[in-house]
């Protein structure tokens, strides 16, 4: 499965002239908001950056931050957290399934809806 296949990918299409998988991520953070039963998680894409920027976005990037809105959640299992959260992803679209693992999370959540978020690019050191 690809990014490009979720709801609000419209940007991503732009900005990426290649589909971009769903593979490896750099979770940076996890807001859970009991309004509508919502959790939203904010990562960088692992190796992956834009090869169609806009003109107006910064030079010499090497950071792509993107995230998911989960959407009336019935489900959330988490397990860990640390300062950095590298973890692989998997999105089931069909039954609206999100699992992430890496060595320091564990996440599971079923939810009514996922949309895409970003991209945005930015400069890290």
């Amino acid at each position: 499965m690809y990014w490009n296949d979720l709801d609000g990918s419209f940007l991503l299409n732009k900005v990426f002239s290649n589909p971009v998988k769903i593979n490896e991520i750099d979770i940076f953070d996890i807001k859970i908001d009991r309004e509508g039963a919502t959790v939203i998680i904010s990562f960088d894409l692992v190796d992956e950056l834009p090869d169609n920027p806009p003109p107006k976005w910064v030079k010499g990037y090497n950071r792509c931050r993107c995230g998911i809105n989960c959407g009336g959640v019935s489900t959330m299992k988490i397990d860990g957290i640390s300062a950095n959260m590298p973890a692989k992803i998997k999105i089931d679209n069909n039954i609206n399934e999100v699992l992430i693992n890496g060595s320091t999370i564990s996440l599971y959540l079923k939810c009514a809806h996922i949309q895409f978020m970003g991209p945005s690019v930015y400069i890290s050191n």
